[in-house]
């Protein structure tokens, strides 16, 4: 017991993003952090518990109807979790796999007479504890949600704290045991670089389902009438895949322990199996992916002599898009996250059914109505902010180097270049795909040619804004030590802060612009132009500071 406490000490302690030692970068840190506190972790929970509590009020009127439904009261609650599990195992399988195989401590581990379910089990902890904070925060907000509108005593609130910290488990452990499986009886993966194929898989069945459940809804009142008459296939498969979200809502709902009992008994019993296979299976895989390696490490001196000599700053802008397609780890979280978005907003537009919010905008854009220009208008500007912060290429352009961040201090390139290529990285990357969206968007609110042409012009300066913004964040502290190219993301500050600075301004900047229009009657086209002329001011005092600020600290870094 006292070598594990120790083994998951250490690992926590490897996955932590390393703190500045000066004071200034330290204040300047933490006022980040509240930053970051206040304008994503607190919205993020309030938006949670209040979906959850909307959908029970609606379901306990539902009830007040048809009392034969009062037995699906948590069936709102019951759905958010099962989703957080599905994507919990989705996004959990890449971590499992890269922490148990893939990760630089297992040559110093393995070789020191521990056993390997201590092991295995010290770095389940791990992964449970630090990749399932955000997870806990939704869970959390999820349970409140549920009981504040449902009136839940002190037994229902324990049983909830206990379900939060440990639902997460049933989730990792499936991940767990695929991984184990794979590893010690196919090749499906060879090396890091197969995973990719199967959480693009998984994001694909998850979008299908949606669709296919939720595409027929007329609005959110038959929504709720579904899930009050428990007629939603879904919730009954997730039940058998995840037998411990229904015995935990049946749990807190009902103050039933003895569904309580057999939550924490599924969960045992999951964990018992996953250790008894590690136990058996997990160095004889290890041992498969050393063997992978060396061969891999053969092949290096073969694509060197073909190695040719090419203009260098084309050739550094082709090392840094290819480090972020041809990773898996960079390429899902850096690039395909950004189709997560349009996933969102079309899932609300699907609950929401005709009468909804968005289709009411839309209309009045295309009726040329002054509200709707405006409120559109606004929501370009602040979804181009967000998507280009989201994704976190410009916010970890120095911490992705790593271990090769040497590489950055000795080839005969000045800082300012390569500073400029790694943003020109992450404009063409963030200003593509939201271009793509902008044409989409403009197809189906009929925009005007005039119209789109200021939409292009706003997004892309506030892409270019915004992303020498995350540079110049990662030039303050980057993120450099990492067993694996996930862990250089997961923990970074950097990405949180830049996406709450980009709320910020985003929020004051949209919340200026209407108050301007519809209190001062300031026209919209003259506001279109001080925005515009706002970001482009802007963007020559990022720049200058990245240019001037931003290289000494790149300079200041200790290698």
């Amino acid at each position: 017991m006292k070598t594990y406490a120790k083994l998951v000490r250490t690992f926590l302690l490897s996955g932590e993003m390393p703190k500045s030692k000066k004071k200034n970068k330290v204040k300047f840190y933490i006022a980040l952090g509240i930053i970051a506190t206040i304008f994503i972790f607190i919205p993020c929970f309030i938006l949670m518990a209040f979906l959850v509590g909307t959908t029970t009020v609606g379901i306990k009127e539902e009830i007040l109807s048809n009392p034969l439904y009062a037995t699906n009261i948590g069936n709102g609650l019951l759905l958010v979790i099962q989703f957080i599990c599905i994507f919990s195992m989705i996004f959990g399988f890449n971590i499992i796999l890269n922490t148990f195989y893939f990760s630089g401590d297992i040559e110093h581990i393995l070789p020191l007479p521990i056993k390997p379910k201590t092991i295995i089990s010290s770095k389940f902890t791990t992964v449970l504890i630090s990749e399932s904070i955000m997870e806990f925060l939704f869970l959390l907000a999820a349970f409140l949600g549920f009981i504040l509108v449902n009136n839940q005593n002190i037994i229902s609130i324990i049983m909830s704290i206990v379900g939060v910290l440990t639902l997460p488990i049933l989730p990792l452990v499936y991940c767990g045991i695929i991984a184990l499986l794979i590893m010690r009886f196919t090749k499906l993966i060879k090396n890091k670089n197969n995973t990719l194929t199967l959480l693009l898989l998984g994001l694909i069945i998850i979008l299908g389902i949606i669709i296919v459940k939720y595409l027929g809804n007329d609005s959110i009142t038959e929504f709720i009438n579904l899930l009050a008459s428990g007629q939603i296939r879904f919730i009954d498969i997730m039940n058998y895949i995840f037998p411990s979200t229904y015995f935990l809502v049946e749990a807190v709902a009902n103050s039933n322990i003895a569904a309580f009992i057999i939550y924490i008994l599924i969960n045992t019993f999951a964990y018992t199996v996953f250790m008894v296979l590690a136990d058996k299976l997990y160095i004889p895989g290890v041992k498969r992916i050393s063997n992978n390696a060396c061969y891999h490490k053969e092949k290096l001196n073969v694509i060197l002599s073909k190695a040719k000599k090419k203009n260098y700053i084309r050739t550094y802008l082709e090392k840094e898009l290819k480090l972020l397609t041809r990773t898996p780890s960079f390429f899902s979280n850096c690039i395909l996250s950004n189709l997560l978005w349009p996933i969102v907003i079309i899932l609300i537009y699907i609950i929401q059914g005709q009468d909804n919010i968005i289709l009411e905008f839309i209309n009045h854009y295309k009726q040329q109505e002054p509200l709707g220009l405006l409120v559109i208008f606004i929501a370009i500007f602040a979804i181009s902010a967000i998507l280009t912060t989201a994704n976190s290429i410009a916010s970890s352009s120095f911490s992705r180097e790593g271990k090769h961040f040497p590489f950055i201090k000795y080839i005969p390139i000045d800082y300012k270049i390569q500073l400029n290529i790694k943003a020109l990285v992450s404009i063409i990357i963030s200003f593509s795909f939201n271009f793509i969206y902008l044409l989409i968007i403009g197809y189906f609110i009929q925009v005007t040619l005039t119209d789109f042409l200021i939409f292009v012009i706003v997004s892309f300066l506030s892409c270019v804004f915004f992303t020498y913004l995350g540079i110049y964040l990662d030039t303050i502290n980057p993120k450099l030590i990492w067993e694996d190219e996930l862990n250089s993301l997961r923990g970074n500050e950097n990405t949180f802060f830049s996406m709450a600075i980009s709320m910020i301004i985003a929020g004051a900047l949209g919340g200026g612009i209407y108050y301007l229009n519809r209190v001062t009657l300031i026209p919209l086209p003259i506001l279109k132009i001080m925005l515009i002329i706002m970001l482009f001011l802007g963007i020559v005092l990022i720049y200058s500071k990245v240019m001037n600020q931003g290289t000494k600290n790149i300079e200041e870094i200790e290698i």
